[in-house]
């Protein structure tokens, strides 16, 4: 009974495990069904109950499965957020898992979902992995997807011929297996954005009705669907508002019965805009007061963004001009928060890769620090060594061989170190000539050491070459020959030298890792110079579609102000002049984001410059632009310099409008411009007596956007200050600056050595 015991135990125990395992996959594979059939609720109950059971019942494989169908269905869903989270814990598992499959296809996944959310750099980082780990991994006929979702996000972002060249590189990897009617529905679906692109309209047109014909017939709602969708777009750009309608409405019953719920919001602020265009406002109203809620509910800030963008022309359509100025306002709200978003998920993935580079750059320099360190402790042994074989030349024990020579280069006396290295006993080498032993490539440089050494008496002659071992094999030696024929305790040529062939390879080593690491460095830095030329662009397309309603907004409020100032009371006056204000505001923010980003790309033209007379022109531009300055501005005489002209002007208005900005507030506002020598260098300041600041916080002085007063205050950006730092550097010179709060600030800076 006690052996029955311990045996069936973990028998039924097993079975039990078994079942359960079996249990879990019929759900797992009823959910799935539940999905097909776009039950996304009924499948959810299931998921959530089979995630009920908890992660120590449930195999690594089903938790992967299980998290990854969540992911899709939230992502159908247009649950964003949720669909990020179980995508990411999908992918954590599959990594766990270790089967690159599976890690891929999570790749795409996530690839999918921040491409629809507009998060187009983590899109590309994605899809970017998932190639190549495919690539690595030798999938390559998986790779056609991959290759055809990077070709549709290049095509989003505007960046056409990398779309196309991906288009190319994907047709070819096609052409070497047999059709596939899928992939031939995401093809057609991908020229018509090429096309689209190419303003090739006509073209598009039809691509897109290939791709909807082949999506229906293969039951894939979504590509049927976004192809109506980009056939409406094309008519809304020719303005064939009829045709759009039609389109719009298609795909708008498509997105409905297969509940595609972000498509589906979408659609329903392009048929509303659509209305709009036609004059037919209540069609356009019915349809925005029906989604409004579910957008708001939502919190996608770029659907919200482009509903309050339909609600302001439709409010202003209407003579509804306070609804419109509302609806400008959110649309400002949404745009800016999209705004952040994107460029704080830029600066972290630029962070991050920059991080990484440091990291590695760190290590590769921290390696070769320490073979330097360690050739560097070889020499100081082999002087020490050296040092020690001129006064041992007779020790027996020497650590070194020791070799006394005729004049006639033949052995009287070798030490016992020397049969260690070499080999040799001093019977078998006596009274041989043993230059000619030496390595052939090595000859004349030991003949010309051998001749040296005759010539100098009593000055020892360094020397390093191959001399051949007893049993055949070379090793380096390394030593000196000292001519002490003439004394007669020695009365011959004294060689000492020892085996460094251990420190030739690791010379050699070392070579080939400055090589191996200038090499990686040249590639890192040309990645990077890749990301920061992405950024640029990125940077310049933010700033011009930021342009776009500023002015609508900007001149929307001058007209309001202009042709209904009689009906305005002094609330919305004031309300007016804060737009115009704040849209004025922005647009200098936009200039001066981009001023400092093209800086650090900017090409020094160094000259002589009399900053005394810039110094005058800048007073003066400034007076005319702000329209006065304090009447004690002491300007002191100002050593000429050597530097860029524009810049270094641009450094003095900063400072400048900065001093009379922060002592405006005084009674008495005082300026003070001069220039002391201090160390061989020449230090530029400008003093003020007015607000001053706490030298606390005088590390956030140059930073963009770093502001050390309320702007309720003093009026400013924050980018002044940064763009001066930055010219400075470029110069090669200093900035600093010495303050105490409400007792005013000096600020001096240099200009490097060659100013």
């Amino acid at each position: 009974m006690t052996y029955s015991y311990v045996f069936t135990y973990p028998f039924v125990t097993r079975c039990a495990m078994l079942q359960s395992a079996e249990s879990h996959q019929q759900q797992l594979d009823e959910a799935y069904n539940m999905y097909s059939r776009r039950a996304f609720l009924e499948a959810l109950d299931i998921l959530n109950e089979l995630e009920a059971a908890g992660d120590e019942h449930l195999t690594l494989l089903t938790r992967m499965k299980l998290t990854s169908l969540k992911g899709v269905i939230y992502l159908n869903q247009g649950d964003l957020k949720k669909a990020e989270t179980y995508s990411l814990l999908s992918l954590d598992l599959a990594q766990k898992h270790g089967d690159p499959v599976y890690i891929f296809k999570r790749y795409d996944n996530l690839a999918a979902l921040y491409s629809l959310s507009k998060d187009y750099h983590l899109a590309h980082d994605y899809l970017q992995r998932s190639i190549e780990l495919k690539e690595t991994t030798q999938h390559e006929q998986d790779l056609i997807p991959g290759l055809l979702q990077l070709a549709s996000l290049f095509f989003h972002i505007d960046i056409l011929e990398s779309g196309k060249d991906t288009i190319k590189r994907a047709t070819e990897i096609m052409e070497r297996y047999p059709p596939d009617e899928q992939l031939t529905m995401h093809f057609d679906f991908l020229l018509g954005m090429q096309y689209k692109r190419e303003k090739k309209y006509e073209e598009a047109l039809e691509q897109y009705d290939k791709a909807a014909e082949k999506a229906r017939k293969l039951g894939f709602p979504l590509v049927e669907c976004r192809s109506y969708t980009n056939q409406g777009d094309i008519y809304v750009q020719t303005e064939e508002w009829s045709k759009a309608q039609e389109s719009f409405e298609r795909s708008l019953n498509i997105s409905n019965e297969n509940l595609l719920n972000i498509d589906q919001r979408n659609t329903c602020i392009q048929l509303a805009f659509t209305a709009l265009k036609r004059g037919d406002i209540k069609r356009c109203k019915e349809i925005y007061m029906r989604v409004r809620e579910e957008i708001y509910a939502s919190e996608d800030n770029i659907q919200l963004k482009d509903l309050e963008t339909v609600a302001a022309l439709m409010y202003e359509e209407e003579g509804d001009y306070k609804s419109a100025l509302s609806a400008h306002r959110r649309y400002t709200e949404y745009y800016k928060k999209q705004y952040d978003n994107e460029l704080s998920h830029n600066i972290v993935n630029i962070q991050a890769k920059y991080e990484a580079e440091r990291g590695e750059r760190q290590l590769k320099e921290s390696r070769l620090l320490q073979v330097e360190s360690e050739l560097k402790a070889l020499k100081a042994e082999n002087d020490l060594q050296t040092t020690e074989r001129r006064f041992r030349t007779l020790i027996e024990n020497s650590t070194d061989g020791i070799v006394i020579m005729t004049a006639m280069r033949q052995p009287v006396y070798i030490s016992p170190y020397v049969t260690k290295i070499l080999g040799y006993s001093e019977e078998e080498i006596a009274g041989v000539d043993t230059f000619p032993m030496v390595h052939p490539d090595d000859q004349d440089k030991a003949t010309e050491m051998g001749l040296a050494v005759l010539a100098n008496p009593g000055v020892p002659i360094h020397g390093q070459f191959r001399f051949p071992q007893k049993n055949g094999e070379y090793v380096w030696i390394e030593g000196t020959g000292i001519n002490l024929l003439d004394d007669p305790a020695v009365a011959g040529v004294v060689c000492n030298f020892r085996d460094v062939s251990e420190r030739k390879q690791t010379e050699s080593s070392i070579q080939e890792m400055n090589k191996s690491l200038g090499t990686l460095v040249s590639e890192r830095t040309a990645e990077l110079e890749e990301v920061v030329k992405d950024l640029e662009a990125f940077s310049y397309s933010v700033s011009h579609d930021l342009r776009s309603p500023l002015r609508i907004i900007a001149g929307y409020a001058k007209l309001i102000q202009s042709d209904h100032a009689a009906a305005l009371n002094a609330e919305a006056q004031e309300f007016i002049d804060i737009i115009l204000d704040n849209t004025k505001r922005m647009g200098q923010l936009i200039d001066d984001l981009l001023n400092f980003s093209r800086m650090g790309r900017k090409a020094l033209f160094k000259s002589p410059v009399d900053m005394r007379a810039m110094i005058n022109i800048v007073l003066d531009d400034l007076r005319k632009a702000i329209g006065y300055l304090p009447e004690q501005i002491s300007l002191h005489e100002l050593p000429p310099a050597y530097a860029d002209h524009a810049l270094i002007k641009q450094v003095w208005v900063n400072l400048i409008s900065n001093a009379v900005k922060y002592s405006s507030k005084k009674s008495t506002p005082c300026i003070e411009i001069g220039a002391v020598r201090q160390d061989d260098e020449t230090v530029y300041f400008i003093k003020d007596n007015g607000a001053g600041f706490d030298m606390r916080f005088a590390h956030n002085l140059f930073g963009v956007f770093k502001r050390l007063h309320d702007r309720s205050d003093f009026d400013g950006i924050g980018v002044g200050l940064a763009l001066a730092h930055r010219i400075v550097k470029m110069h090669e010179g200093r900035i600093w600056a010495e303050a105490e709060p409400d007792k005013g600030a000096t600020f001096y800076f240099t200009l490097g050595p060659d100013a």
